[in-house]
């Protein structure tokens, strides 16, 4: 899990340098000591007639913190997909919920890498209330690079050296 080498990290004083030179950057969240923090509101389409998020929009909000996670590290999907036919596949998610978060709720999605293989990554992600800092839920997710050339079964494959060395000094322990 996380460990305490996070103790100084700010979200959002990072990000507001980075917003200086590229004004869409903030959009994607913060990337600070080898975590990754992004933020969002959660909309009426995320709850249910209560209110309360809905189980499975965790796994939608952790989805797009990984996503601008990659893109804070300068790893192009789209690209990799078009021109490397190579794109990353959750295998596995484990999902520990805590408490509920609520219409209007302004969350964090904290990302930090576990362990980096040879094909594989272990994240953890913790969305946490921002107003009182409760953790919501935990989630453990690996996820794998697979190989799509046209239309044949997906196929794992190595991460490539310059994508490896974007993860390289991020690894956490060895979870």
């Amino acid at each position: 899990m996380m460990t305490d080498k996070r103790q100084n990290f700010q979200p959002g004083k990072v990000g507001e340098l980075r917003a200086e030179v590229n004004p869409g950057f903030i959009l994607d969240g913060d990337l600070d000591q080898g975590y990754h923090c992004y933020w969002l509101r959660v909309q009426y389409e995320d709850t249910d007639a209560g209110a309360i998020v809905y189980h499975a929009q965790y796994m939608a909000f952790a989805e797009r913190a990984r996503s601008a996670w990659l893109r804070c590290l300068g790893i192009d999907q789209a690209a990799m997909l078009a021109t490397d036919e190579m794109g990353f596949v959750v295998r596995r998610i484990e999902v520990d919920f805590h408490l509920p978060a609520g219409l209007g709720d302004v969350l964090d999605v904290e990302s930090g890498l576990l362990r980096l293989g040879g094909a594989s990554l272990k994240l953890e992600q913790k969305i946490i209330n921002r107003g009182n800092r409760h953790i919501l839920a935990r989630l453990v997710v690996d996820i794998g690079l697979v190989a799509l050339a046209d239309g044949a079964r997906p196929k794992i494959c190595r991460l490539p050296a310059a994508v490896k060395a974007k993860f390289s000094d991020l690894a956490l322990s060895d979870g």
